[in-house]
């Protein structure tokens, strides 16, 4: 879920400013002994990749914490993944498509579901990664359409190239087991809930990224509690905020709204 908690209104090509063409974020060090597997351009910037054994990965859920691409501009965009056991993958990379992408009558059925990529593994069309470390990954990316529930798939007139970064995240694989696990309070469903749908671009602690809020700010804490739920169940009008009230239950919102309201002390900003 991506909240754009925000008093004015941005457009859904908000990060496609030439300004948000490379996230930077701390750089990792590779095994310089290591045997290098080159992964597919286009993206030169990171190096060739080190690839372990995905045995040897994490299990439990995996997110983008950087992506970078050669192009001037991209529209918004997040990547998640579960890691089983067995290290077989599951993932989703999501798409918010720049207007002139978004068919009319597609418009809401975006900002309820998105426009998603699947995966079921980092070796197939349009998705290429390898493990770097136990949990670290790098995923290339190069997407010409995304699909929408109960639309269909939405051509992309530029394609969206690049590289994610992407981290094993404890602290989001502890709540979405814990959600499991009933009976949980308000707020642990609300932080549950807030770790599936709205880390992969809030983050896992909530401090926001390039052009996504952070939730621990007086602006949000400023919000009267009509307001907060306003945009919880009907998203922002021109922005990448969803709408959830049709998708999530009431108990699910409720959740949602309890934790906000919490934030600071549910969930510390890292």
């Amino acid at each position: 879920m991506i909240m754009h908690l925000f008093r004015a209104i941005f457009v859904v090509s908000l990060c496609g400013l030439t300004a948000c063409g490379t996230i930077a974020l701390p750089q990792w060090e590779l095994d310089a002994t290591a045997t290098a597997i080159a992964l597919p351009p286009p993206t030169a910037t990171l190096g060739p990749a080190v690839a372990i054994d995905a045995s040897s990965a994490q299990t439990g859920r995996w997110l983008w914490t950087s992506f970078h691409t050669n192009l001037p501009a991209y529209p918004p965009v997040q990547l998640w993944m579960d890691v089983a056991a067995d290290a077989t993958v599951q993932g989703t990379l999501s798409v918010y498509p720049t207007p002139v992408d978004i068919p009319p009558n597609a418009l809401n059925l975006i900002q309820q579901n998105g426009c998603n990529v699947t995966f079921s593994s980092l070796a197939e069309a349009g998705i290429q990664g390898v493990f770097i470390s136990s949990n670290t990954a790098r995923v290339q990316i190069t997407a010409t359409e995304c699909a929408v529930k109960y639309f269909g798939p939405v051509v992309l007139s530029e394609p969206l190239v690049g590289e994610f970064v992407v981290e094993y995240n404890e602290s989001v694989t502890v709540a979405l087991q814990a959600a499991a696990n009933a009976p949980i309070s308000p707020v642990e469903r609300g932080k549950a809930i807030f770790a599936l749908y709205c880390s992969g671009c809030h983050g896992a602690y909530a401090e926001g990224a390039p052009g996504i809020p952070s939730l621990h700010t007086d602006q949000v804490r400023g919000y009267t509690d009509d307001e907060l739920l306003e945009t919880l169940r009907n998203g922002r009008i021109n922005t990448v905020m969803p709408a959830w009230g049709a998708v999530l239950s009431a108990e699910d919102l409720d959740g949602v709204f309890q934790f906000i309201r919490s934030i600071d002390t549910a969930i510390p900003a890292n």
